[in-house]
């Protein structure tokens, strides 16, 4: 069952409203004696920690602040915070307020953000950059980057609601996903080489072998098995949606040769390369 924010579905609550930047946004690396008690705030404070540790209390509720730790401050809380001075914060944080638009009877809609104090995101791979852009947008004074504001802050918004979602589900490892993902990007890049274990490794910080055994631990492949897996997903690509032939196309991705590439197509997707294109010039016929 989907999570509410203020009496609302979770699929889509802000949808009628407007993001609007304002007060103060930025970047920082807190000093080794910080601590910060603010007045109650006038508008919404998205606050997010980078690295460090420390503690948050919201109205007299206390919270862990670790790497990957995200608070929603509204309008009125009453906030303090401090960090250890030996592993001290470094914070994004952005103030934005909310346009309500009318519902056609006239009435003002309620807040749908009630619910957001805290969540701790697993998956910063993600969410980071992101909360990065927000920042680094709201810093703009050019018009125009309102509506860039609030579509980007209803996006991170939506991943919020999911890491909300995902406390309540079994622990999932995060750094095993992003590395597996930082692989298939390795390997995507290099589909036109003969690919070198260790260099798309490299990234990782790890062995070949190493990952290998966490790929095949979590996905069920191995990396020569992924390789030959985002091989054949770019070769039905090729056959299907260019004009490539099917000698190209083995050749493109490194295929010793035609006959070696047609017999693991077969094997993989059980019809042949030549079976594909043929696809593309039915759908082609037909759609002429």
């Amino acid at each position: 069952m989907g999570i509410t924010f203020g009496g609302e579905s979770a699929a889509w609550p802000w949808e009628e409203r407007f993001f609007a930047r304002s007060g103060s946004s930025g970047k920082a690396r807190c000093e080794p004696n910080w601590s910060w008690q603010p007045l109650p705030l006038p508008d919404y404070d998205l606050w997010y920690a980078v690295k460090g540790q420390g503690d948050m209390w919201i109205n007299g509720d206390k919270y862990n602040i670790r790497p990957g730790s995200c608070f929603l401050l509204h309008p009125g809380d009453e906030i303090k915070a401090s960090h250890r001075p030996n592993n001290p914060l470094t914070v994004l944080y952005c103030h934005f307020t909310i346009v309500n638009k009318k519902t056609k009877h006239g009435r003002e809609l309620p807040d749908p953000l009630t619910e957001l104090r805290c969540v701790h995101i697993g998956d910063t791979y993600r969410m980071e950059p992101l909360l990065h852009q927000l920042v680094d947008l709201a810093s703009l004074a050019e018009t125009g980057e309102e509506a860039e504001f609030d579509l980007l802050l209803k996006l991170i918004l939506t991943r919020w609601r999911k890491g909300k979602e995902r406390q309540l589900m079994p622990p999932r490892n995060y750094y095993v996903e992003q590395m597996i993902q930082q692989v298939h990007n390795e390997i995507r890049f290099r589909l036109s080489e003969e690919i070198n274990y260790e260099a798309v490794a490299a990234p990782s910080g790890l062995t070949a072998r190493y990952v290998s055994s966490l790929m095949k631990r979590h996905t069920g492949l191995t990396l020569k098995e992924t390789i030959s897996k985002l091989r054949m997903e770019r070769a039905v690509h090729l056959l299907e949606e260019t004009g490539m032939t099917v000698t190209e196309v083995a050749d493109a991705l490194a295929y010793a040769d035609i006959y070696t590439f047609s017999k693991l197509f077969k094997r993989y997707y059980g019809y042949s390369p030549s079976d594909a294109r043929e696809k593309r010039a039915n759908r082609a016929d037909r759609d002429g």
